[in-house]
């Protein structure tokens, strides 16, 4: 245990609870949009179901590369907000905008 984690605290539950809502949420928002986008590149743009699944495959490999790069990078940030409020933070406005 490094001499910086041996002030942490576990978390409470209401902070798990918080934690879980908003992973949650954005879970939702994630399968919501990939079942339209299941429907619409087979059935309004014409790709052949094959080609649609090879396209989420490659998509979620890719995920496996840049979800613990992202992680890194966050554990690596100091700020006075912490490590990844920051990013929550600057990041909901373009999120919601894409979505």
């Amino acid at each position: 245990m490094t001499s910086n984690m041996t002030n942490a605290e576990a978390l409470s539950f209401k902070e798990k609870l918080g934690y879980g809502l908003g992973d949650g949420a954005s879970n939702f928002f994630f399968q919501v949009f990939n079942i339209f986008l299941l429907y619409y590149y087979t059935d309004v743009f014409g790709l052949s179901p094959a080609a649609v699944g090879t396209m989420f495959l490659v998509t979620k490999i890719v995920d496996t590369v840049t979800d613990p790069m992202m992680g890194i990078i966050g554990d690596r940030t100091e700020t006075r907000w912490g490590k990844f409020r920051p990013y929550l933070l600057w990041m909901a406005i373009p999120y919601g905008l894409c979505g």
